[in-house]
């Protein structure tokens, strides 16, 4: 007689969970995300080192850029381009990534993951900050493709495509919006809606200085509100911010931001003026670039501090901007109001000054 025997339904099913258990380990370590792949940069006086220039698409790299010299730095990854003409903003909304202002011996971090290949001269590590790109701060790098990957190339060269750059088209633009900060130092509103790219007027009435800050970062950068001055502060990015001060944190602006591209009406400078450096020389040269600008009653320019020192200028005549204290890498539009010519020099760099010649409206500009 045959004796069968018959194996507890317990037993037969575990080699059938014990593959099952193996092959979700499989998957789930499939699905792990890696760990970013770390790359250490070094910057100084002037020039960009980087151990790797070759990269691939869909790895997350983790850049530390130590700064080794005696200036302030930025670190971009842009298409290589002169920018003396710019303000740093304008630089910024051409990078892909960039690290701002990085201090002498410091160490500074940027998570980036390429999504796109960039051939031989499409892309490169730079600082643009005044006068360094001129200098050699700058490096090409190189992004292929991931082994299997369908990549294609950055579209527009690697520049991005910035909505604000089509702000204003069609001859539109956006009533200006003010708000005013009290003499109980407080902001005579609650909140304010703007468009990307909008421009806010601030008036001190008070006899105190904020130093204004957002939360999140809204891009300001040190922005200073002096005693009874009028401060515009554009906004590049959209969301929902809080502007306060260091000095009076209780201070608080609720400043809603659109997606939508918008510009100003009448905050569309006639030039860029810029307070610059030419390092390539033995002896830093500093000097301002155009050295003179026309325009008509009511226009404006803007005056960008591309130095290393935080710098103060003033204009004769006054046309009502008093003392304008620019910290490095800070800009600030001038409004010009009345019929003259105007020269506006530098405290600290008394030798440097250039000429501001306004005609009335309806006069030849030729």
């Amino acid at each position: 007689m045959k004796v069968r025997t018959f194996a507890p339904p317990t037993l037969l099913c575990l080699p059938l969970l014990l593959v099952l258990l193996t092959a979700c380990g499989r998957v789930a370590s499939s699905t792990e995300v890696a760990s970013p792949q770390t790359i250490k940069i070094t910057i100084g006086d002037f020039f960009v080192r980087s151990p790797q220039t070759t990269f691939v698409t869909g790895t997350l790299y983790h850049f530390v850029v130590t700064n080794q010299g005696q200036h302030h730095h930025d670190f971009l990854i842009m298409h290589p381009m002169s920018t003396e003409t710019m303000v740093m903003d304008e630089v910024y909304q051409r990078a892909l990534a960039y690290i701002y202002n990085i201090a002498p011996g410091e160490s500074k971090t940027l998570d980036f993951t390429f999504d796109h290949t960039a051939p031989s001269g499409m892309l490169e590590f730079s600082c643009h900050y005044g006068g360094h790109y001129e200098a050699g701060m700058h490096q090409p790098i190189v992004v292929k493709a991931a082994p299997g990957a369908q990549v294609t190339p950055y579209p527009n060269n690697g520049i991005p495509v910035q909505a604000a750059s089509t702000a204003g088209s069609g001859g539109t633009c956006d009533q200006p919006v003010s708000v005013t900060i009290r003499g109980n130092d407080t902001f005579d509103q609650r909140s304010v809606s703007l468009k990307m790219g909008d421009t806010l007027t601030i008036v001190n009435t008070t006899q105190q200085t904020f130093t204004l800050t957002s939360r999140p970062d809204a891009g300001l950068r040190f922005t200073v509100v002096d005693p009874s001055e009028t401060e515009y502060v554009p906004f590049p990015k959209a969301g929902t911010f809080t502007l306060s001060s260091q000095e009076h944190p209780s201070a608080q602006l609720t400043v809603q931001v659109s997606m939508t591209p918008g510009v100003t009406c009448g905050f569309e400078p006639v030039a860029t003026v810029s307070f610059d450096a030419d390092y390539t020389r033995p002896n830093s040269t500093y000097f301002f670039v155009p050295t003179s600008v026309r325009l008509k009653e009511g226009q404006s320019i803007t005056l960008s501090n591309l130095s290393d020192y935080d710098l103060t200028f003033f204009a004769q005549p006054d046309p009502g901007i008093g003392h304008v204290e620019l910290r490095r890498n800070e800009h600030q539009l001038i409004f010009f109001k009345e019929a003259g010519t105007y020269t506006i020099a530098c405290q600290q760099f008394p030798n440097q000054h250039f000429t501001v010649i306004v005609q009335e409206n309806g006069g030849d500009q030729d």
